[in-house]
């Protein structure tokens, strides 16, 4: 017991010693240390060591004057997953060991909650002393106040002595980048975006113009933005025509997005065997002078026609464009799919594959390649499929360094892209891979550094540029075996675009009150491609999207439904019951009016009344009826279409029947009838006896004989 209590007391002696310590040290305010070396990391005999960083304070508590220490560890890092934990680790202390400590500088003060106090650290060339063995190293930087560390920065260079020798092999990067707009839910393009994103510094020309930066970049174009552009025929504004004449003058290589960048592997995911593919109408009074081409009704084969000789030297009238030939592109690479990053299953693969999409470009990160120690080459085949691996963490850093905000964004990327190619290039210093890099689709026109990190990019010894075609073309390199690491869509998404096919299937259905149906469907076809576009992964709009899209089909199934009016009076047995049908449609509809009486008290006769009511207005038509009793009754009535499905919502109204009034009104026509000639009878003898007693004022009347002849007279009048 003496030795329990013993060492107890001894704990907690330990125990009052410590803790203040480890209080202080929970207490100490942390600084946030950020710095990168200047030179894209690249570091050579004889230079100096800049870093160029900023510190900054987000606690409530000021943090004094210290001293900022770099250390340089001298060992060449082997593996990526090692130069990862380094860069990005889970935390840090005043323990880690950082390497070989190479200079102290003094540091400010740091205010509570102030951001970006500028450091700039230079280590002379002679404090630095490395071996002649080429590669990245890791280094960091260490603040101290008060002799406790109250943060720490972390970093990465490349030792490179100069010169181009055996020990500095080169990865080839290929890369490719989307051509596409923003997130909306257009399914066109209207003209006057188009005007806006092909000028002078429009999205579209500053996106070819990075695009056509290098000739290696590889080029996914939406053909959606092609298709926007032809529609319009000769209505389109002149800067969009200019954009796709230099659009097609482009020496890179380019592939097909879907429609829209739409999102494919939710498609897939959803169950869909074929894609949602786009429809157009198109007018042609925007070709003059072209020749039509009948576009073939769905479900039928037009046979095609004889072509008539043209005469030798008359030119040909070019053909106005068809749903088909709209978005026609002579692309350099068929049959590529690009779904987003990390949303891909086993069995995707093989429904792009069934539909002509042979090649599909996937992130490492949704693929493995199983025990496979170095960074393979991109060209990959999992299973019967082809693909095209772009490398996640290169394609992360290419993406920062592109879309950096600032020089100090821009220089931390590129001293980490630098590190990582150059471990690669180290791994396997006799084999030379091509790896591939990819742009984001999310920020169209956004890699305003992507001239500077090109030229940089491709300055270092160990990177040089490839063609995406090196990869595409089985001839010229091995693909790597590889399977599946499944990354499907989040289960809200697929049940989302489910929600949004029944949508336009409800819409499709009512079409049918439309001479041609297509008026409505390829409209909601493209829209739907619109709001499933990639770009909107991730976005808080999506939902927004989403909800127009659903909102304007209830709009449209809406458009056409049986106005409201007041009860209607049915006095006889046979009579026609009023019914008034809106159509808020663009386009005249033809309905089919059907009346159902749930009482014996009105036979309906008319079975289905067909109406035709013109586009935005109203029109009236009659049902047979017939009346077996007089009261109140309910009838319901419905619209549908000539295939006989539902249009709009049933409308109940209330029928006053009132059959017995026939006859009392018949009646009371036959009295009034009766009294008024009755009165006219009257009225012509009064008459004939006033003019008489005009002729003979003094009562002088002829004799008896007369006066019986006059009585007589007015006999017969009678």
């Amino acid at each position: 017991m003496r030795l329990v209590t013993s060492l107890i007391a001894l704990a907690m002696a330990i125990g009052a010693i410590m803790v203040p310590t480890a209080t202080q040290a929970a207490d100490a305010p942390a600084a946030t240390v950020t710095f990168s070396p200047q030179n894209a990391g690249v570091l050579s005999p004889g230079q100096d060591l800049v870093l160029d960083g900023t510190l900054s304070n987000p606690t409530t508590v000021s943090i004094p004057a210290g001293t900022a220490s770099v250390y340089l560890n001298q060992g060449v890092v082997k593996s990526r997953s090692t130069l990862t934990q380094w860069l990005k680790p889970q935390s840090t202390s005043a323990t880690d060991k950082l390497g070989t400590k190479l200079i102290d500088i003094a540091t400010p003060d740091i205010p509570a909650g102030r951001s970006n106090i500028p450091l700039q650290i230079t280590v002379p060339a002679a404090a630095i002393s490395l071996p002649a063995t080429w590669g990245a190293r890791t280094i960091a930087v260490r603040v101290t106040a008060g002799g406790t560390e109250v943060g720490q920065g972390r970093s990465s260079i490349v030792w490179y002595p100069g010169g181009q020798t055996p020990q500095t092999p080169q990865t080839r990067l290929a890369m490719a980048m989307p051509l596409t707009v923003p997130a909306d839910t257009d399914g066109l393009i209207p003209a006057d975006q188009l005007a806006s994103y092909t000028g002078n510094g429009g999205l579209l020309s500053r996106e070819l113009g990075m695009a056509t930066t290098h000739p290696n970049m590889a080029i996914g174009i939406d053909p959606r933005i092609i298709a926007s552009i032809r529609i319009l025929g000769t209505s389109a504004p002149d800067s969009a025509k200019a954009w796709l004449v230099s659009l097609e003058s482009v020496p890179n290589d380019t592939f097909a997005l879907s429609y829209g960048d739409s999102d494919l592997a939710v498609a897939s995911q959803a169950g869909l065997k074929t894609p949602p593919a786009p429809d157009f109408i198109i007018d042609p009074r925007l070709f003059p002078g072209a020749t039509v081409v009948p576009t073939p009704t769905q479900g039928t084969q037009t046979p095609t026609p004889t072509p008539t000789p043209t005469p030798t030297g008359v030119p040909v009238p070019p053909a106005v464009p068809t749903p088909r030939t709209l978005m026609d592109w002579a692309y350099t690479i068929k049959g590529v799919a690009w779904p987003a990053d990390d949303t891909v299953v086993g069995a995707d693969l093989g429904n792009f594959a069934a539909n002509g999409l042979t090649t599909t470009i996937l992130s490492s990160s949704n693929v493995s390649f199983g025990k496979l120690d170095h960074t393979p080459t991109a060209a990959a085949r999992i299973g019967d499929d082809t693909a095209l691996v772009s490398d996640s963490a290169v394609s992360t850093l290419f993406r920062a360094a592109t879309e950096a905000t600032s020089t100090a964004e821009w220089r931390t990327a590129m001293a980490e892209l630098s590190a990582t190619l150059a471990v690669v290039s180290a791994e396997r210093p006799s084999e030379t891979r091509t790896l591939l890099a990819t742009l984001d689709r999310s920020n169209p026109g956004g890699q305003f550094f992507l001239f500077q990190t090109l030229s940089t990019l491709f300055g270092l010894a160990w990177v040089r540029p490839a063609p995406i075609t090196e990869l595409t073309n089985a001839a010229s390199i091995s693909p790597v075996a590889a399977t599946i690491t499944a990354r499907p869509e989040p289960a809200t998404r697929v049940a989302t675009f489910n929600s949004l096919l029944a949508s336009e299937a409800t819409v499709a259905t009512f079409s049918s009150v439309l001479q041609d149906p297509r008026n409505l469907t390829v409209g909601r076809r493209q829209a739907l491609l619109a709001v499933t576009a990639n770009a909107w992964l991730g976005s808080s709009d999506w939902g927004s999207a989403v909800d127009k899209y659903l909102a304007d089909a209830k709009k449209i199934i809406d458009s056409v439904q049986i106005a409201k009016s007041s009860p209607p009076l049915l006095p006889s047995t046979t009579s026609r019951l009023p019914i008034t049908v809106s159509n808020g449609l663009a386009w005249p509809v033809t309905v089919y009016v059907t009346v159902t009486s749930p009482t014996g008290i009105l036979k309906v006769i008319g079975d289905r009344v067909e109406i035709t009511v013109e586009a935005n207005s109203q029109a009236k038509t009659n049902v047979p009826v017939e009346t077996l009793a007089n009261g109140d009754t309910n009838v319901k009535v419905t619209l549908s279409s000539a295939t006989g499905l539902p249009v709009g919502k049933a409308y109940f109204t209330r029928v006053d029947v009132q059959a017995g009034w026939e006859s009392a009104i018949t009646a009371i026509i036959a009295v009034l009838f009766v009294a008024v000639f009755g009165f006219g009878i009257y009225r012509s003898i009064a008459k004939r006896r006033k003019a008489k007693r005009a002729a003979n004022p003094d009562g002088a009347g002829p004799d008896d004989r007369t006066r019986s002849d006059e009585v007589s007279s007015e006999s017969q009048d009678r």
